[in-house]
């Protein structure tokens, strides 16, 4: 009976000091941002019952929570007790709770009684207060920093709560404090890979590169298998542009997280950001067939058919991606890549359907609105596309390109055609001169930066010769001219054959006005050359 006793006594030992093991693991591994990781440790610790059910139910919130799922996060602190559980972990729990339901003053005075509770001499319970209030999202940071630095005060050999209080203190725009303690963490524990992480982040937010590579590199050679250390490597490489370098960390971040879709869709987004819209494409494509409703996956898919001028299998993607996505997760760019894939499809309904909700969430985006006129430019909607391009011209100055005035030519100098077609109607005239007059102010803009570009000159020229049909100026000679100048020093292959006719008739016309016919003539023989048909130009040499 005795030896039976002892047995049990044994087996009761063993599961708590497995059970507290695991729940250590699990904690490690929260820290080291490997979630998935770390939930699966502790369902398990929940399910065998080796632990205290609700340390595991709290850390199990810790672990959704920081994985950004909120609504997981609820069910575990509850789990915990609620109001009923007056201890330090459940006031923990509790306030964490009423924290997530946008209560923070209530939150607040729960950490309180749990800092009470362990009468401000539990290092961890003054270190978990501080991360609420600083982790996922920040709520007071100043208090939180308050809470760390009790903690240290306490244990200063705990490096977890170093390395938080040193983000709190990089958060607080103090970098060199916040540098201080993660090195500190590293000399009280020389094979703490989290430390060079840190480190790392640091001089990644510093924009120097190359010592973020460093301490990456560091980590992942105490850690090979660290698959946080090899992501920011890879990104650390991305954002110092050595792309080829950051290919093989991604996958290698992926292979270490293979029951994890986020790993895999940040992939897609690497693979997007530097423009290997193919092999995102592909990886996507493979992806989707584990994986067919995740809006990630289905995102990244429709953005690359897009790149890649695949416009009818975009917008099919596109339209799986709406019924995916929770509304919540929507980017405004969605909406936009929407309406640019309508427009290649010519689905002007749907290209104005997303356009306009594109608009009304991100009235602010100078590239919309230059999307958005382009779409009223190629739909005819002239009088749209004057009011959208004047708006990006005017409220973005800075951040204009040749096709925004360019366009905004274009459609001042169609509303002007528009109304010169009315010849019965005797204001159309005012009206057509107002409008070929600011389409030549918006080509005037396009001067002199891009001077060699013949459109500048073509359209200029155009504008003045509807401004001065009668020739009473000539107001258009000196575009016509300088046109010439530029497409005949060019490529005939890459000129505009119409319109340098159309020059070429212009100054003939003009010198005949001038009874200057050996001049005359040699310009519309030029025309003539380049279309030996044209009705216009035998005429006149005829006539001559």
């Amino acid at each position: 009976m005795k030896n039976l006793k002892l047995f049990a006594v044994l087996i009761f030992l063993s599961a708590q000091v497995f059970g507290q093991s695991a729940l250590d693991n699990a904690k490690n591994e929260i820290e080291k941002e490997n979630y998935i990781k770390a939930k699966n440790i502790l369902f398990t610790a929940l399910n065998d019952g080796s632990s205290d059910q609700k340390e595991v139910a709290y850390y199990l919130g810790n672990a959704f929570l920081k994985n950004d799922d909120a609504d997981s996060a609820k069910i575990f602190y509850r789990m915990v007790g609620g109001a009923e559980n007056k201890t330090k972990l459940g006031y923990l729990a509790y306030g964490r709770l009423t924290l997530l339901n946008g209560d923070k003053a209530t939150a607040k005075q729960l950490f309180e009684k749990a800092a009470i509770s362990s009468r401000m001499k539990d290092s961890h319970i003054l270190y978990q207060i501080g991360d609420a209030l600083f982790r996922p999202t920040i709520s007071d940071l100043s208090a939180a920093i308050g809470y760390f630095e009790d903690a240290y005060k306490l244990d200063n050999k705990n490096t977890m709560n170093m390395l938080e209080l040193g983000d709190a203190y990089l958060e607080n725009n103090e970098g060199g404090k916040a540098m201080s303690k993660y090195e500190s963490a590293g000399e009280v524990n020389p094979k703490l890979t989290l430390a060079f992480i840190k480190i790392g982040r640091l001089n990644t937010r510093a924009r120097t590169y190359d010592d973020a590579i460093n301490a990456y590199m560091k980590a992942i050679a105490l850690e090979p298998d660290y698959a946080i250390a090899h992501k920011e490597l890879a990104e650390a490489y991305y954002l110092g542009h050595k792309y080829d370098l950051a290919k093989p960390e991604f996958k290698k971040y992926i292979d270490l997280n293979k029951d994890d879709a986020d790993a895999k869709t940040k992939f897609l987004t690497f693979l997007f950001q530097i423009k290997e819209y193919e092999q995102c494409a592909t990886e996507a494509q493979t992806m989707l067939n584990d994986d067919p409703t995740n809006f990630l996956i289905l995102r990244a898919l429709f953005y690359s058919n897009y790149e890649l001028k695949r416009y009818k299998e975009g917008m099919e993607i596109s339209q799986r991606f709406w019924v995916a996505a929770p509304k919540s997760k929507v980017k405004p760019f969605d909406y936009v890549e929407t309406a640019k894939l309508a427009t290649k499809t010519n689905d002007t309904t749907t290209a104005l359907k997303y356009f306009t909700i594109a608009l009304s969430v991100d009235s602010n985006n100078a590239d919309l609105l230059s999307d958005y006129g382009m779409l009223m430019f190629n739909t005819k909607r002239y009088s749209d596309a004057v009011a959208t391009y004047t708006k990006k011209v005017t409220r973005f100055a800075a951040n204009t390109s040749f096709y925004d005035f360019y366009y905004l030519g274009r459609s001042n100098y169609s509303i002007g055609l528009s109304f010169k077609s009315r010849k019965d109607d005797a204001t159309a005239k005012d009206s057509a001169a107002y409008y070929f007059l600011a389409a030549d102010t918006a080509f005037a803009q396009l001067l002199p930066k891009y001077a060699t570009t013949p459109d500048v000159w073509q359209w200029r020229a155009k504008a003045n010769n509807n401004l001065d049909p009668e020739m009473k100026t000539a107001s258009a000679k000196p575009y016509y001219e300088q046109y010439i100048k530029i497409a005949e020093g060019l490529d005939p292959a890459k000129v505009n054959k119409n319109f340098l006719v159309e020059a070429y008739q212009y100054l003939g016309a003009y010198f005949i006005e001038k009874n200057d016919k050996g001049v005359a003539r040699g310009w519309l023989e030029k025309a003539l050359k380049i279309d030996p048909e044209n009705e216009a130009t035998k005429s006149w040499l005829k006539d001559l």
